[in-house]
């Protein structure tokens, strides 16, 4: 790749693709520089050319297999993944890949890599969450439990008020989960340990799911808890609901 690019009224190249990357992660150039190439008319401006590009690319392999593809989390360009390293759930091509370590090293948080909350951590928001919603089921209960007829007194109407009971046993946490997780990300007992509930590309996840996530709890509950345990041994701190519901639990 010869390109040349304009700055102010000079011509500057030409650059190859490792040198355009480098100057896009430094801001130097962005979208609307005007650059140029041999082959080309006209000047046109960055953006434009980077798709025009990426068409010419797209109809070439249109007859063949196509490399799977994904985006550097450092510069933002789109490379084969065979020309890239992983590191968790980011991707860096080769030009920022020392970058990329040096932050590594440095500590420095990584943009699309996510910190995957542990099974210990999970269990005490669980345990805090466990705690409200008894709370929240005492404030329910108890004038339910006043207001009530006794089996003794009138046996129709007690069996008649039982199903109110049991909607209101399990709408409660579905309501608790389904409101906290569409909303903020996490339930109270997540927020005091500074978890969130993302889905696999780290966006937000939707109220329905959260629904979905919450029933999803019971199939984990139901094989001898089984479903939370797996959460210890997953390479994604996932649990059987996050796999069901494609959503992962991380730190802040």
């Amino acid at each position: 790749m010869n390109l040349y690019y304009a700055e102010g009224d000079q011509q500057v190249g030409p650059i190859g693709k490792s040198e355009l990357q480098s100057l896009i992660r430094s801001k130097k150039l962005n979208a609307k520089t005007l650059v140029w190439q041999p082959g080309m008319e006209n000047w046109e401006e960055l953006g434009v050319v980077i798709r025009s590009l990426k068409g010419k690319m797209n109809d070439a392999d249109s007859a063949v297999v196509p490399a799977k593809q994904d985006r550097c989390s450092e510069c933002g360009l789109t490379f084969n993944e065979d020309d890239m390293i992983r590191f968790q759930e980011a991707w860096v091509c080769a030009g920022c890949k020392p970058l990329f370590v040096q932050k590594i090293k440095e500590g420095v948080s990584i943009a699309g890599a996510m910190d995957y909350a542990g099974f210990w951590i999970r269990f005490g928001a669980i345990a805090i969450d466990g705690f409200i919603l008894w709370i929240i089921n005492l404030v329910f209960f108890i004038p339910l439990g006043i207001l009530a007829p006794t089996s003794g007194d009138n046996p129709a109407a007690f069996l008649s008020f039982m199903p109110i009971l049991i909607l209101v046993q399990y709408a409660i946490p579905a309501a608790y989960d389904t409101w906290f997780i569409g909303k903020y990300g996490a339930t109270p007992g997540k927020m005091a340990c500074k978890l969130k509930v993302v889905v696999e590309d780290g966006g937000r996840v939707t109220y329905l799911r959260a629904l979905g996530r919450h029933f999803g709890k019971w199939l984990s509950s139901m094989i001898l808890a089984i479903g939370f345990i797996m959460a210890a041994f997953d390479d994604q701190k996932r649990t059987l609901h996050d796999r069901i519901c494609e959503t992962r639990v991380v730190r802040k």
